[in-house]
């Protein structure tokens, strides 16, 4: 007898407590820590996406060098760029700083209340000290007002570490840290705390910079870091194209903080958020907006971070011991777990607050999962032999060969010999679409097509072996077979109506405005090797061998006809030559194939009685 269910009731309330302590370890430093604070950043991630962007705030103003503006040479006849002083030096990056500090003049003397340099002048121009000059005299007038950025990154060279820290040359007003904290799956999340700052920076001689989206206002940093609170995603913040500044009314920039910055993706300053990739330039505006409006994201000390898990921990450990059923179980700590992402969510949407939610979401899981799996091989070994297979993806006729005659072909990893058809389909020329789709939309998309061609596939009694991407691998013939002739039939009539249903699907599309999808289809009948591949955690039913791989480079071989979809092979052909209408296309070299393969384009099957043409 296994003893497995007296460990799961006693020992279950160890799967609760491990994912607390975990979520003890925030920084992560131990192994412990990092599967929860991954999970954290995902959550972050999916609250940010469902919450959707939000309208965006007035201050502050990205005055952007942008594409446009780096290609003004490109965009303007050449007299139209002697219109305008600013638009003659124009042009590919580096600008002048002269005319850098022109602009931040312009928006100055508009009144804005400060500028903001995203640009490092850590070394002297390369235009020479002149420029250099220039610079500082045009923006002396307002050097309090006027601050530029400061960087710190850590090199290592030989094994050794080195800190370093790049302060701009100029004598302005304060600079201003341009670093930014990154999540362990290198997503921006927050701007460092002064906690941070004396950590990295201590050592350096003072004074030590502050964040520059601290520079707006007088007090400190707070100690722990902000999280940012992203509104939406790339261009959401307010902004004006540098090539476009002598455009915009005074009141773009009145009272506004400015931040100067390079925009364009092609210069290489993209960071990923939690909306996607986004400039640098555009992520400090975020931080400045998050604290003029004071909606950065906080978390708990780490004390409150404790007693909040502690007491969850118990109030779940109780509520847990009270079901007496697996199922019971399962359904409260299922339960627990969504109650408290409503909870995170609630705190993160409304006190702007960061829960160690990964921690507080695995406890009851883990807990309720160990202590529910003791509980159901205590009821029934039978019922979970079921839940496990049920577990598993597979076709109505699979399941139902499972159910009435289960065995070792099934669960464990064995294989056996057949012959059965088997057939591939593949879309073409899908990849440059799916570059140009949101990612809801092509999920969308690749789903009404799969529910399509599996139907067809099922109504056939195939077996749907998997989906490869946007490919589909099936088989008929296993594991049970009807007879040669009859598993080779199935298998055309699929492919036809996975064909009749496409073109189904892309009236569906145009009518939306959706470009038309087009597949190509293989066929081929032959011996296959058909059993349990995986582990012994889990195993996935399939075939594989030599006619698997031949009917994958026949599929391929569409590319080659594209006014026929659906190729078949001679074996094929050889058990059908009465009820195929084909048109031979030639012998192929087929990689992996001994000899030329008999290539035929499938164009119907022929009437009950029909002659051959």
């Amino acid at each position: 007898m296994s003893p497995w269910p007296g460990l799961g009731r006693r020992l279950w309330w160890l799967a609760l407590a491990a994912p607390l302590l975990a979520g003890l370890d925030r920084a992560p430093l131990t192994p412990l820590g990092q599967g929860p604070r991954l999970l954290d950043d995902q959550l972050v991630q999916t609250f940010f996406l469902l919450r959707g962007p939000r309208p965006a705030p007035a201050d502050p103003v990205i005055l952007a060098i942008d594409a446009d503006s780096l290609e003004l040479g490109e965009l303007l006849a050449p007299g139209e760029r002697q219109a305008s002083p600013l638009w003659r030096q124009m042009g590919p990056w580096p600008w002048p700083r002269a005319l850098q500090a022109r602009l931040a003049a312009h928006v100055l003397e508009q009144g804005a209340a400060r500028v903001l340099f995203n640009i490092e002048y850590s070394q002297p121009s390369r235009f020479g000290p002149a420029d250099d000059r220039a610079f500082v005299a045009t923006l002396n007038p307002w050097r309090q007002r006027v601050h530029l950025a400061a960087h710190f990154g850590v090199r290592e060279e030989g094994g050794v570490q080195e800190s370093r820290l790049r302060l701009p040359i100029h004598p302005l007003g304060a600079p201003g840290l341009t670093t930014l904290l990154q999540s362990p799956r290198g997503v921006v999340e927050a701007v460092p705390g002064q906690g941070w700052i004396e950590a990295r920076l201590g050592d350096f001689p003072p004074p030590l910079p502050r964040p520059m989206a601290f520079l707006v206002r007088p007090a400190p940093p707070p100690p722990a870091p902000m999280g940012l609170n992203f509104p939406g995603p790339a261009g959401t913040m307010p902004r004006v194209p540098a090539w476009k500044l002598l455009e915009a009314p005074p009141s773009t920039w009145r009272g506004r903080t400015v931040l100067i910055g390079v925009t364009a993706p092609g210069l290489g300053d993209l960071q990923e958020t939690p909306f996607g990739p986004m400039a640098g330039t555009e992520i400090q505006a975020v931080a400045v907006a998050n604290v003029l409006q004071g909606r950065g994201l906080g978390r708990l000390p780490p004390a409150g971070d404790g007693l909040l898990l502690l007491g969850w921990g118990a109030l779940a450990g109780l509520l847990l011991r009270r079901p007496a059923s697996a199922g019971g179980t399962l359904q409260l700590a299922l339960a627990l777990a969504g109650g408290v992402l409503l909870a995170g969510g609630a705190a993160w949407a409304g006190a702007q607050l960061r829960l160690p939610l990964a921690a507080l979401l695995l406890a009851p899981v883990a807990g309720g999962g160990v202590r529910a799996v003791g509980q159901g091989l205590a009821e029934s070994r039978e019922r979970a032999y079921l839940h496990q297979v049920l577990s598993r993806r597979v076709s109505p006729t699979l399941l139902r060969d499972i159910l009435r005659s289960p065995g070792p072909l099934w669960n464990q990893a064995v294989g056996r010999r057949a012959r059965c058809a088997v057939l591939f389909s593949d879309l073409v020329g899908f990849t440059p679409l799916s570059a140009v789709l949101e990612p809801a939309e092509l999920f969308a998309l690749l789903n009404r097509y799969f529910e399509a061609m599996a139907a067809a596939v099922l109504e056939q009694e195939g077996l749907l072996d998997k989906f490869i991407g946007d490919a589909v691998m099936a088989e008929f013939g296993v594991p049970r077979s009807r007879g040669d002739a009859e598993e080779a039939r199935a298998a055309v009539r699929a492919a036809l109506a996975m064909q009749q249903r496409l073109e189904a699907l892309n009236v569906e599309l145009a009518a939306a405005g959706t470009p038309p999808l087009k597949h190509g289809i293989g066929l081929h009948f032959g011996e296959v090797i058909a059993g349990n591949l995986g582990s012994s955690q889990r195993l996935e039913f399939t075939v594989v061998g030599a006619s698997v791989n031949v009917t994958s480079r026949l599929e391929g071989l569409t590319r080659l006809f594209p006014a026929h979809p659906i190729l078949v092979s001679g074996d094929l052909l050889a058990l059908l030559p009465e009820e195929l209408e084909v048109l031979p296309l030639g012998s192929h070299r087929i990689k992996g194939w001994p000899v030329p393969l008999e290539v035929y384009a499938l164009q119907g099957l022929r009437p009950a009685g029909a002659a051959p043409g």
